[in-house]
């Protein structure tokens, strides 16, 4: 009797084993503040994190946060380096990747400007207009969307956002696109500097899983199921 209970109990954890494992995923992050971040301690955390962990929980995925820089975390994510992550839909290249069906957060694309006689309201009011976008930001498709590729001629790519800021003090371009990341370095390296800057669109932020993870179209329905 010890012995079939023995054989059963060893059955039931060979069944449930990689269905753990399956679970420790990869989630792969760059520093993006607030929303994302590891703090002193070595923890990832952020207001996107705030939201996303009871998900998580509820859904009984567990990961181990990994930091990713910028340049490569889409790479990463494309190829399957990472499993876990959170970006916009829209991006090219993902057709590898799972995206859960709702949101679970967003942020705010902003432009930045110096003079207000050059004030916008709206995305597509850059047409046309000398803007500098930042590598390695995803504007998920927004750009594309409302702004052709004739209208965006005068668009340029800075590598970074301290030389994005400094086109647009040294006046080579009207406008900066980016986040509110943007503003938190101002505060910090450039205090006394007024920028003006305006919410002109929000993009919705998905949990986004590569199909190559162990038992990913499963625990990508447990994750819609805790967010509904």
């Amino acid at each position: 009797m010890n012995k079939s209970i023995a054989v059963l109990l060893l059955s039931i954890l060979l069944c449930i084993s990689p269905l753990s494992k399956s679970e420790e995923l990869r989630l792969g992050s760059p520093y993006f503040p607030p929303y994302v971040y590891f703090d002193i301690d070595g923890e990832l955390t952020g207001l996107w994190m705030t939201q996303l962990a009871p998900a998580l929980e509820e859904a009984g995925i567990t990961y181990n946060a990994i930091h990713i820089p910028i340049r490569r975390f889409y790479v990463s994510a494309a190829t399957g380096k990472i499993d876990l992550f959170a970006m916009p839909r829209g991006r090219a290249g993902m057709e590898n990747v799972l995206f859960s069906e709702k949101p679970f957060s967003h942020f705010d694309l902003r432009a930045f400007w110096l003079d207000d006689a050059n004030a916008i309201s709206s995305l597509s009011e850059l047409a046309g207009r000398k803007v500098a976008l930042i590598k390695g930001y995803s504007y998920g498709g927004k750009l594309e969307a409302e702004i052709s590729a004739e209208q965006r001629s005068q668009f340029v790519v800075a590598n970074d956002q301290k030389i994005a800021l400094k086109m647009l003090v040294d006046k080579e371009v009207d406008f900066v696109l980016g986040y509110w990341a943007i503003m938190a370095f101002l505060q910090k390296n450039s205090p006394d500097l007024q920028i003006n800057n305006i919410k002109i669109a929000e993009l919705p932020i998905y949990l986004a899983m590569h199909e190559n993870a162990e038992n990913a179209e499963q625990l990508m329905q447990k994750f819609n199921d805790a967010v509904r």
